[in-house]
């Protein structure tokens, strides 16, 4: 493995660790309002409803929407779409007419969807992390250099 190899692969691992972050940190805050107000649980997810001035592709809206976003354009595309399915196919160059009105999803709602069966994975993979390094037993047999 090459070294521009390892520092793709550091990076990538980088950026998923703090987009997961990200992810759970939404999920925790999602959660722990809905316990104070267990009636908004219950509730559908909100959408800001958008008119637009004029037409433009399905992919240019995305790009629109969610400036800066982590999760993929694919992604993205597709909570549009399936908040909108009379209006939009799936074709990424498809053009929306001007005038229309489209429901936009939160993108913090579309992390915690996307990525929540990943964190309950991961968390389910390993809940014993082992030994720590602040246990006296585990430090006894470290070599102490003077």
């Amino acid at each position: 493995m090459n070294i521009s190899s390892r520092l793709e692969l550091k990076n990538s691992t980088t950026a998923f660790s703090w987009l997961l972050l990200a992810a759970m940190s939404c999920f925790v805050a999602t959660h722990s309002g809905a316990a104070d107000k267990p009636a908004e649980a219950t509730e559908p997810v909100t959408m800001a409803q958008v008119t637009l001035d004029q037409s433009m592709a399905v992919d240019k809206l995305v790009q629109k929407f969610y400036p800066n976003s982590p999760i993929a354009t694919s992604v993205l595309r597709k909570a549009l779409q399936d908040a909108n399915p009379k209006i939009i196919s799936g074709n990424p160059q498809q053009r929306v007419k001007a005038g229309s009105t489209l429901a936009v999803p939160d993108h913090g709602h579309i992390a915690v969807a996307v990525l929540t069966p990943f964190a309950a994975a991961h968390a389910a993979k390993d809940p014993d992390p082992g030994p720590s390094a602040r246990d006296a037993a585990v430090r006894k047999p470290w070599v102490r250099f003077p």
